[in-house]
């Protein structure tokens, strides 16, 4: 299906402009209710008419722009491109802020801005005399511009833009009581996981420029018949790992349940984004076999997986979303089969069903499966911890990351601090009672050493074990305390070094080097 056209000439047909105007309106709802919070007119229950009036007629315009451009592009009047100017211009760069006026982008606009009219609508009575209400529809606002320059954006900045502006909203709108703990933790938690999609979307935008001189979505279409299929898989995982992270794919599906207190389907609109990002790199994905079977391959597992968790779900919220979400994993196995097609008419019916389910089914404990319902026993106990998923995370993202942040906090203490003559934070300590060999005292018995499996482990053993005889024989009884103390420094440093090389988070991170120098 096209969603760019192939060529753009410099006549810009008046229904174009309208263009414009449909990001712009919701933008312009955020600034006036921002505008009432920062000078205190918009606190707690007063007006809470006019911020909800506001919000709702704004985002009601929009939709309206928008439906009179898909009007005006299925009647043949679009020229199908709107440049407002250029952003940034160096060398053969060249960015500019332009919109797409015509294909899918605009019927899916369309279809956005009346979901979040009506997301406005009831999210009025659903938050009345609530803390945070105004926050609410400012969050609200800005995200639903965020999302639609994301779908009506002409290149891939814009896009990227949009993209993070909403993963922004959805933070805000997820901790929107955040005098509640565990609101705020839900929040800092599907905001860190999107992220890392983030890393891989800026990655795509680089390969992009450095292989097709351009960040455009309609040169990339054209230049992806050019690529070898090595760049085409390399473009393709990029935007796939941004895509699994944004639609909540294994192993990213932990944030789409610390959603639920959210009162507006958010994230039943950014899980669909990921499928909108896949479909529009349709002539990139065609050129490259092994990024489309790693979309299939996902998509299935994480079928699988919903289907699971969705038996032992307690509450209709938790069973919409995790249902929503096979849907949208079902997209990405039609996408790996090439049913592009079908893919784009399927995310448009799932979001409306989806969002309007949100909207009008009451959260209500329901009864959880039993376990005969399942496989066996043992699946239905993982179901209810949903595969730990997030236990799974901690200990290969969380937990890694947190102990590189301790180790360049001591690089920094112990080494940079040193080299730049700031004062030092002290240094190592002598074990507890033994004050070096002069001082008549017993040398404390030496802890034995950690024990390795592998060749690799063996050698790193052997020679921690040479170093510390060198250390016991050599330095401990040599005749100068000073010496001594020198020597017994050098030996923790060195033990200190073997402990952080066998970290298993430096294998990773060399693991990733390899991978972008590859590709």
């Amino acid at each position: 299906m096209p969603f760019y056209p192939a060529f753009f000439s410099k006549t810009i047909k008046p229904m174009d402009a309208l263009v414009i105007l449909i990001p712009l309106l919701p933008l312009l709802a955020m600034a006036v209710i921002g505008t009432g919070l920062l000078f205190g007119l918009l606190q707690g229950g007063k007006r809470e008419g006019f911020t909800a009036d506001m919000a709702t007629w704004m985002l009601t315009l929009s939709c309206l722009m928008a439906m009179a451009l898909l009007g005006g592009d299925l009647l043949g009047k679009n020229h199908g491109y709107f440049s407002v100017g250029q952003w940034l211009g160096s060398d053969s760069l060249n960015v500019r802020v332009n919109f797409t006026t015509t294909g899918f982008n605009v019927g899916l606009a369309a279809l956005l801005s009346l979901l979040l009219a009506l997301t406005s609508r009831f999210a009025t009575s659903a938050l009345h005399r609530q803390a945070g209400f105004h926050r609410f529809f400012a969050a609200l606002s800005l995200f639903a511009a965020a999302v639609l320059m994301v779908v009506l954006s002409a290149n891939l900045v814009g896009c990227l833009a949009g993209w993070i502006l909403a993963e922004v909203c959805g933070y805000l709108m997820v901790a929107h009581r955040y005098q509640q703990p565990q609101a705020t933790e839900n929040a800092t938690r599907v905001f860190i996981t999107q992220r890392l999609g983030d890393a891989g979307f800026v990655l795509g935008i680089s390969l992009c420029y450095a292989w097709t001189d351009s960040v455009n979505w309609a040169q990339l279409q054209a230049s992806a018949s050019e690529l070898s299929i090595g760049q085409a898989t390399g473009i393709g995982l990029c935007f796939a790992l941004a895509a699994f992270a944004k639609a909540a794919l294994v192993p990213f599906t932990p944030w789409l349940a610390r959603t639920l207190d959210e009162p507006a389907p958010v994230s039943l609109i950014m899980i669909h984004l990921g499928v909108f990002v896949v479909v529009a790199l349709e002539a990139v994905f065609m050129q490259s076999p092994f990024a489309r079977a790693v979309l299939g391959l996902v998509g299935f597992a994480t079928v699988a997986y919903c289907y699971i968790i969705g038996k032992t779900q307690t509450t209709m919220q938790g069973s919409l979303l995790f249902s929503a979400l096979a849907q949208v994993a079902l997209m990405f196995v039609e996408c790996a089969f090439g049913l592009w097609e079908l893919a784009s008419w399927h995310l448009c019916a799932n979001l409306t069903v989806c969002c309007l389910q949100r909207l009008t089914v009451a959260d209500a404990f329901k009864p959880a499966a039993q376990a005969p319902a399942l496989v066996s026993v043992r699946l239905y106990l993982l179901s209810l911890q949903q595969f730990w998923l997030d236990q799974i995370a901690d200990w290969a993202l969380v937990k890694p990351v947190r102990g590189l942040a301790q180790d360049l906090s001591y690089v920094d203490d112990r080494i940079i601090d040193r080299l730049v003559g700031l004062p030092s934070v002290g240094v190592l300590p002598l074990p507890a009672g033994y004050d070096g060999p002069e001082s008549g005292s017993e040398p404390p018995q030496a802890t034995p050493f950690a024990k390795s499996s592998g060749l690799a482990g063996k050698l790193t053993e052997w020679l921690s074990a040479l170093l510390h005889w060198f250390e016991e024989r050599l330095v401990l009884r040599s005749p100068g305390k000073q010496t001594s103390t020198y020597g017994r420094q050098i030996g923790h440093a060195v033990n200190r070094f073997e402990q952080v090389i066998l970290r298993p988070r430096y294998l990773v991170l060399f693991v990733c080097i390899t991978f972008l120098v590859a590709f």
